[in-house]
């Protein structure tokens, strides 16, 4: 007994807790939303800010098709007034008019005259209303194209300047994504939903005036429906919003997948993983389309929500708007005009909720272009930086070091130095980062601690580009475009004559099998240079270093995976490339390594001097 009398508190306790439980995640859901319509609206007028230039250079085309709109708007408030004419001055002659009924009937009177006026006035309403929409169309297609245009070369000039450490981890598939799609997305945000916005809305606030004017009871009506409307259309758009965001993650993850098999299309096929790389990316695709299949189906609910609730409005102004006729407060063609009207004012609303979804959807890919071109670059220009224009070649590292991930450095305080013209060999094994100090002397990425220098002065102290002009990179895989082999070979200087072309080619022993093709030097060499052997890609590209005449010149294992022919072409190039130049060779090979005067050893991060005996042998593997 004295159990069940304690309980009874407990009871009672619960039996109050559980609806102030209820009513405070209700409180707590509400303010989650409250947060996120809220997180929503800022989102797009931070995008609207941040591309508002874009559409600034567009005005005088914005400015013309705001005209063609409301000229679009004005036929279709125009559009019913002769269907009432002739339904009160032609069928129901007998029936109340209204003054401008009264007056076109008198002055046309009841016949044929007023019925060809009529089926005339549709006919040009019908006409300029066309002109006007093909003129809109045009122009918002044309500014579009434009901004687009404008914010992908942006964009795409933006992801080249970002540091390596951005490209380390960036998904190729994924900025090409963002690149293509979403920013061909981004226009329905900045120019063609907002525009076709504006029009829907002039119509629908035209429509509700000149029904207001007929019969205001009616109008109110009308109009009950609306808030119900709006509070289901931004509802639904933040859930589209959300489903478009998480579809082009999986859209993004799908298109590198597909991106990174093509470029690796020979690994592929020599492991016979065919199977296995399409199942993958069908796993991807798959989520993809379900995604996108999610996003379709909250359109659809959203556009039939907004169906229904239009046929609710329809309904209670037929049926009030009947009784207001039978009481004569309207005549039949007011009726009929009012309803028409009515289709005219719902007509738009049901555009703006179609509208509301894309912008919902251009909303979440305008973020993703957002959250790269507001990405900083990690490497850029000091102020007031030099342009390098008489670098002679001498460099030194002054106690650097460096890593790629935190606590681990590759180079632990390395000092060394080269002479301008001298040729050095950075011979170790693989992964003792002799690549790295390629690396930092391009500005690739920026040491932890310590001083690089070019002729003395900090390389932070020169333009980018002024350093990057002023060092030829000759990298361990040969990377050739799918152009000409002029074209490749020209590619860091695009302004070198033919006959400088010709020369590099003959100096980096190329010149004989470019002419025994028969393009010869127009030949096409396919992507990344597939149709050439090894060595006549690495030839080619030793001709690229040498037509730049820079400075300094970095060897990233020449000789890799050549044969005897060829590498000795190659190595024989090499000797002509390091005349006169300061030339880093970055090798683990002792045959190339004897083209260098001095042999650095980089072991544990410290870079050592080889001694003469030790600078032929092959260092041991990894």
């Amino acid at each position: 007994m004295m159990s069940r009398i304690e309980n009874q508190p407990r009871v009672a306790t619960a039996a109050i807790a559980s609806p102030l439980t209820h009513g405070l995640v209700n409180a707590e859901a509400a303010k989650e939303d409250k947060l996120k319509r809220r997180f929503e609206t800022s989102a797009m007028r931070k995008l609207f800010s941040r591309f508002h230039h874009y559409v600034g250079r567009e005005r005088r085309s914005l400015v013309l098709a705001a005209l063609c709109m409301v000229g679009v708007a004005v036929m279709e408030v125009l559009r019913p007034w002769p269907l009432k004419l002739v339904f009160d001055g032609l069928i129901m002659p007998a029936s109340p008019k209204d003054a401008a009924t009264r007056w076109f009937t008198d002055v046309l009177g009841q016949g044929d005259l007023l019925l060809g006026t009529a089926s005339l006035a549709i006919l040009v309403i019908a006409v300029l209303g066309g002109a006007f929409a093909y003129g809109q169309a045009v122009l918002l297609a044309g500014a579009g194209r434009r901004v687009v245009t404008s914010i992908r070369l942006d964009l795409y000039r933006h992801i080249q300047c970002l540091s390596q450490s951005f490209h380390d981890n960036a998904s190729a598939g994924d900025l090409l994504t963002r690149l293509t799609g979403d920013v061909r997305l981004v226009r329905d945000l900045l120019i063609t939903s907002g525009i076709f916005m504006i029009g829907r809305a002039l119509v629908l606030v035209g429509s509700i005036i000149v029904m207001a004017l007929m019969d205001w009871r009616l109008t109110v009506v009308a109009v009950l429906v609306l808030p119900v409307l709006i509070w289901s259309t931004v509802t639904f758009s933040g859930r589209i919003k959300s489903a478009a965001r998480r579809q082009r993650k999986t859209e993004s993850r799908a298109t590198h997948i597909m991106s990174e098999n093509l470029e690796s299309i020979r690994v592929i096929q020599a492991h016979a993983r065919e199977t296995y790389e399409a199942e993958r990316f069908n796993r991807e695709n798959m989520t993809s389309a379900e995604g996108e299949l999610a996003t379709t189906r909250l359109e659809a609910t959203m556009d039939r929500t907004v169906e229904v609730l239009l046929a609710l409005g329809t309904c209670a102004v037929l049926w009030f708007g009947v009784w207001r006729v039978r009481a004569g407060a309207l005549t039949p063609g007011d009726l009929l005009v009012f309803t028409a009207y009515l289709a005219g004012m719902y007509k738009p609303v049901r555009k703006l909720a179609s509208l509301t979804g894309r912008l919902a959807k251009a909303t979440a890919c305008g973020e993703r272009v957002l959250a790269i071109l507001d990405r900083e670059p990690e490497i850029c220009d000091r102020p007031n930086a030099a342009s390098g224009e008489k670098i002679k070649g001498y460099v030194s590292f002054d106690d650097v070091s460096f890593g790629y991930v935190a606590g681990a450095n590759v180079l632990d305080h390395a000092t060394f130095s080269i002479g301008a013209g001298e040729t050095v060999a950075l011979f170790s094994p693989s992964g003792s980062g002799k690549s790295t100090i390629a690396h930092l002397l391009l500005r690739f990425y920026e040491p932890r601690s310590g001083v690089i220098r070019i002729d003395g002065r900090d390389i932070r102290d020169y333009r980018l580009s002024a350093l990057r002009e002023n060092v030829s990179v000759l990298l361990q895989e040969a990377v050739l475009f799918n152009t000409t082999i002029r074209e490749n070979i020209s590619y860091g200087r695009p302004d070198a004559s033919e006959e400088e072309i010709i020369a590099a080619a003959r100096a980096a022993r190329a010149h004989e099998f470019i002419c025994a093709m028969a393009d010869g030097y127009d030949t096409v060499v396919g992507r990344r240079g597939t149709t050439l052997s090894g060595g006549q890609r690495q030839r080619i590209a030793i001709a690229r270093a040498m037509i730049r005449r820079s400075p300094i010149v970095i060897l990233d294992e020449p000789g890799t995976g050549l044969d005897a022919e060829n590498e000795k072409a190659v190595l024989a190039a090499l000797r002509d490339l390091s005349t006169d130049r300061t030339c880093i060779i970055i090798t683990h090979d002792a045959e190339v390594a004897r083209l260098a005067g001095r042999t650095l050893d980089i072991s544990e991060g410290k870079v050592r001097e080889r001694t003469s005996g030790n600078s032929s042998k092959r260092p041991a593997a990894e």
